[in-house]
């Protein structure tokens, strides 16, 4: 007689199980899971921020008086803002073992307008790039280019990032200065 164990029972066995591997305590509905202490770290005061963000901006625009024709060829806005999907679909990548990303690397790139743009992709547990296809065959199509070429030719990183100054906060905040 074989013996059966009820799918309810195995699929709570199997949740308990990932929320105790890792370490994972209850959340909100529709929030992200993370390690408070390795979240520290990463951590800086508003007003710290404030004060980072600022300095940025005056060096920024000392440099441009300086140098007149920097801003057209080194054009560095204050901020560069990405929706949640696109840290969702950053973060769900999985490397070669099949480990989930360990986080978000930003690189910083320059467009075909000057402007100084972000350029994220996702990374493992040893500082390497996850480079992966990350949204299906949507591809934007370029005349006279193969598809395979138009959408990255083997993996895709995120960027076209919402620029600030176009698209900045209220100033509440104090970070950009408004």
């Amino acid at each position: 007689m074989k013996f059966r164990v009820p799918v309810g029972s195995m699929l709570f066995l199997a949740l308990a199980g990932i929320a105790i591997i890792s370490g994972c305590g209850p959340h909100p509905a529709g929030q992200i899971p993370y390690n408070e202490d390795s979240v520290r770290t990463h951590v800086l005061s508003i007003s710290q921020g404030i004060q980072y963000t600022k300095e940025f901006r005056l060096r920024r625009d000392s440099a441009y008086q300086h140098l007149p024709g920097l801003g057209r060829e080194f054009n560095l806005g204050q901020a560069e803002a990405f929706n949640r999907d696109a840290m969702a679909v950053l973060l769900n990548q999985q490397d070669a073992s099949g480990a989930m990303a360990a986080g978000i690397r930003i690189y910083y790139g320059i467009d075909r307008e000057g402007q100084v743009r972000m350029v994220l992709v996702p990374y493992d547990s040893h500082g390497n790039d996850i480079v992966n296809t990350l949204v299906g065959e949507k591809a934007v199509r370029i005349p006279g280019l193969p598809t395979a070429e138009a959408a990255g030719g083997g993996g895709q990183v995120i960027e076209e990032g919402q620029r600030c100054p176009v698209v900045c906060d209220n100033g509440n905040s104090g970070l950009s200065g408004n």
